[in-house]
């Protein structure tokens, strides 16, 4: 072996092993406004305060809340005593179809410039474990993720997320 090639596939092979699934910062995010949301849902919550609560920039909180809007996820009351809060029930919202409509991509290496790619069977192995991934993730609600309310509710106020830096 040439010790161009051998190097590209050592690469390459340093690369798939050191991938991980791992979700994008936006579906994070998401999943974060979501369980907030529905561990207080008789109320109206502002984007300021998620950002406060969260430590999270505002800007990105508005981008993830008007995309959770568009999907039905949220709803946005307008105006001075305005906010937002779920636009369904917990219950009825699946963590496995946030995640796909949150995420860009669900590739978990870059078998598309890979030398060996077109007889590797690594891409289908690949294939298989994300699927299991959001298998396991369509078998939960937002619901499933607070079933702790009365303990996750006290972490969520700005008193307690200002004392814990």
């Amino acid at each position: 072996m040439t010790a161009g090639l051998k190097d590209a596939t050592q690469m390459n092979i340093k690369s798939v092993i050191g991938a991980r699934m791992k979700l994008n910062l936006t579906t994070d995010y998401a999943l974060r406004i979501l369980i907030f949301l529905a561990s207080k849902p008789e109320e109206l919550h502002s984007i300021e305060t998620l950002s406060r609560i969260y430590r999270l920039p505002h800007s990105s909180l508005m981008k993830i809340v008007s995309e959770l809007a568009r999907q039905g996820y949220v709803t946005s009351v307008r105006g001075r005593y305005g906010g937002i809060k779920l636009g369904q029930a917990a219950s009825e919202i699946n963590v496995g179809q946030v995640v796909r409509i949150m995420e860009e991509s669900f590739e978990v290496a870059n078998c598309a410039e890979c030398l060996i790619q077109p007889q590797c069977g690594l891409r289908g192995v690949f294939a298989e474990a994300v699927n299991a991934f959001l298998s396991v993730l369509d078998r939960s609600t937002v619901a499933d993720l607070i079933r702790n309310k009365a303990d996750l509710v006290p972490l969520l106020t700005l008193s307690k997320a200002a004392d814990n830096p």
